[in-house]
């Protein structure tokens, strides 16, 4: 959709900026669902602020519409590109196991500098491989004013930094094949625009791309104004500990990166953001965060701990990952292991 009907004569940033967006739809073939294809809700010029939502693994832009639509509503420009080889119609498709990072790269590049192209101030969000995707745009945009982590996918809980990077590096020299979500469910897995498999060759572009995002953060500080990072403690499989690392990394070049972690006593899933898999409570729950963040307000700090052993959690049942407590330093037998990437 392009905004409200507005047919004005359009020139420089903002014209280029359809062009690019032009350029992204073009890509929406036949074999792609509808509800798939990338949006745009322009209100016919640039604004003040634009948005770029960056989608899921496996998912597609129909995961942050109900989203981007507040935003728009708010007088926002908003813009959710599709990724290659996701939101196909069908749902058992083999071209996701085509997915390579440089592609993933690419679509996020063309989708910033459309974005900041829609407004004068740009804001890029992304939930697991779009969080990814963000700090990438974070780390080599200097027109970026705030960038959004939701859920970083980073790594995962049984395996360690460098054997997830053998496992990487193998995957693509082994047969493709593919792995159920949910081993029960199989095909009948919410939401019926994301794939209910995913094949082994995309989930090791996923984490090269991550790799690529946290080597970057070693060596330089990130060029976007400032950063925010939401981590979600009751994730499953997910390994917050590389998401931690990122910010560690970041703020040792003195970036500007802000953390709020989901309590895990909430329960919350994976994924915070698709209204169509996630009960009403959970949206409750989130978009809030989610809203104030890309806005650019901030939530009140913390309370200082009533003890060193048990950090006091907010009203609001969450946690800052960086605040922390003055105690004595623990001893490097008991110190958790950072993991290397």
């Amino acid at each position: 959709m392009r905004g409200v009907g507005v047919d004005v004569e359009v020139a420089g940033p903002y014209a280029s900026a359809l062009q690019i967006v032009d350029g992204l739809k073009a890509l929406d073939g036949p074999n792609v669902n509808p509800v798939c294809h990338t949006r745009l809700y322009t209100h016919g010029h640039r604004v003040e602020r634009s948005l770029v939502l960056l989608h899921g693994f496996t998912n597609c832009p129909a995961q942050f519409d109900a989203l981007g639509k507040e935003f728009f509503e708010r007088g926002w420009n908003v813009l959710i590109p599709r990724y290659p080889r996701h939101g196909y119609t069908d749902r058992l498709n083999t071209a996701i196991a085509e997915l390579r990072a440089e592609h993933l790269i690419a679509v996020a590049n063309r989708a910033a500098e459309a974005g900041a192209g829609l407004g004068e101030r740009l804001v890029v969000c992304g939930l697991s491989l779009g969080a990814i995707l963000a700090g990438h745009i974070a780390e080599t945009r200097t027109d970026v004013e705030r960038a959004v982590l939701i859920a970083p996918m980073f790594g995962l809980k049984p395996i360690p930094g460098p054997a997830l990077t053998a496992l990487s590096e193998v995957a693509y020299r082994l047969p493709n094949f593919y792995i159920w979500w949910n081993a029960k469910a199989k095909a009948g897995i919410k939401p019926p625009h994301g794939y209910p498999r995913f094949a082994t060759h995309a989930y090791a572009a996923l984490f090269t791309t991550g790799r690529m995002v946290m080597r970057s953060a070693q060596r330089t500080a990130p060029l976007a104004k400032s950063i925010v990072v939401i981590t979600n403690a009751a994730e499953p499989r997910l390994d917050n500990r590389f998401t931690y690392e990122l910010v560690r990394r970041w703020r040792r070049h003195h970036a500007d990166v802000e953390t709020f972690e989901f309590a895990a006593f909430e329960k919350l899933p994976h994924d915070l953001i698709d209204p169509v898999s996630n009960p009403h409570e959970v949206l409750e729950r989130s978009y809030p965060v989610v809203r104030r963040f890309v806005e650019g307000a901030t939530w009140p700090a913390p309370s200082p701990p009533p003890s060193p052993a048990r950090p006091r959690e907010r009203a609001d049942g969450a946690r800052s990952v960086r605040t922390r407590t003055s105690r004595k330093p623990a001893s490097p037998r008991r110190s958790p292991r950072r993991p290397r990437v």
